[in-house]
C-alpha cells in the first residue's frame, strides 16, 4: 500500500524495542493519550518494523494514507486506509505516524541514528 501510494521507502529496520525505548519515544503522549500505558505495553511486546518514507509533503500524505487514529473511525471515514484495513483498536491500530514534519525528521534520527549506536 505504501509503495502503491507513491512513497519511497528509504530506510527499514526491524527493532525489538524495550519498554524504556518506547517510553522515551512516546514521552510527548504521556498524559495526552488515554491509551499511553497500553501502547507502551503493546509495542514492547514484540518486534516493530520501522520505515522511513519519502514523498513530496511526506508527513501529511502519509497521515492521509494511514487514516484516523481510531480504526473504527477509519473504517467509516477512510475505508481504504491502513488503519481501516489492519487496525484492531486504538492500541493495536496497525501503524504509528508522526504528527508534524519536523517530528518526522526527529523520529527517523531516533531510529536510524540514535538506536543504531546501541
Amino acid at each position: 500500500m505504501i509503495l502503491q501510494a507513491g512513497f519511497e521507502i528509504s530506510a527499514a529496520e526491524l527493532f525489538n524495542l524495550s519498554r524504556a525505548m518506547i517510553e522515551e519515544f512516546y514521552d510527548v503522549y504521556k498524559g495526552v493519550l488515554p491509551e499511553y500505558l497500553p501502547l507502551i505495553e503493546h509495542i514492547s511486546n514484540g518486534p516493530s518494523v520501522v520505515l522511513e518514507v519519502r514523498q513530496e509533503n511526506a508527513v501529511n500524505s502519509f497521515r492521509e494514507l494511514v487514516g484516523p487514529y481510531d480504526p473504527e473511525i477509519a473504517k467509516h471515514l477512510k475505508p481504504d486506509s491502513i488503519r481501516a484495513k489492519f487496525g484492531e483498536n486504538r492500541v493495536k491500530n496497525a501503524v504509528h505516524c508522526t504528527d508534524l514534519p519536523e517530528d518526522g525528521r526527529l523520529e527517523c534520527q531516533y531510529f536510524f541514528q540514535v538506536l543504531q549506536a546501541y
